[in-house]
């Protein structure tokens, strides 16, 4: 017989703790990809027919419900009770969370708890040198302690993520800047 292999989700956010209306939660389906085409919804998409597909037979609805019998399931249910179907029926048996938008979503530890499973953090380098820049004065302060906030973090994270990437894509140059150019951007 053939196990099925444990499935890491390498890269998530964590999970809204509030309810969505259908217009917000259609948004949540494709984020920063424009409008939908003319006639459609962003439940016409590849991730809204996913949705569709597998997460209302989590919740006790036929596949491809209408997404407002969805929602109104997820909201008899409640946030905590639909999460944790949603998060255990995914498979994933470890999360790695990137803690570092903004909003009221859930960390690490709540997910593995909702999903009965493992979650570890991803730290968001922009993040941290918010918080260091907000208490260092110098160029040379903000430096020490973000080396030093890096190194704290290094201790419980599994790994750093940017928004530099998402921003910049193959034009970012793949060679880190040298001090100089730090401290310039830094200034």
């Amino acid at each position: 017989m053939i196990e099925t292999p444990s499935l890491v989700d390498q890269y998530c956010h964590g999970v809204l703790r509030t309810e969505l209306g259908l217009g917000t939660f259609e948004a949540h389906l494709a984020r920063g990809e424009g409008p939908p085409a003319a006639g459609t919804t962003f439940f016409d998409t590849q991730a809204g027919f996913a949705v569709r597909r597998w997460c209302p037979p989590l919740l006790g609805l036929e596949p491809h419900c209408p997404p407002a019998h969805y929602l109104a399931r997820r909201r008899e249910l409640g946030v905590l009770e639909a999460g944790r179907r949603l998060l255990r029926g995914s498979g994933i048996t470890t999360f790695l969370v990137d803690t570092g938008l903004p909003g009221d979503l859930t960390g690490p530890g709540e997910m593995a708890s909702a999903g009965a499973a493992d979650a570890h953090e991803i730290v968001r380098l922009e993040l941290l040198a918010e918080q260091v820049a907000d208490t260092s004065g110098t160029v040379e302060s903000f430096l020490a302690n973000l080396a030093e906030s890096v190194h704290a973090a290094a201790a419980n994270a599994v790994a750093f993520t940017s928004v530099a990437g998402a921003r910049h894509g193959l034009a970012l140059a793949p060679e880190p800047p040298g001090p100089g150019e730090v401290r310039g951007a830094a200034g």
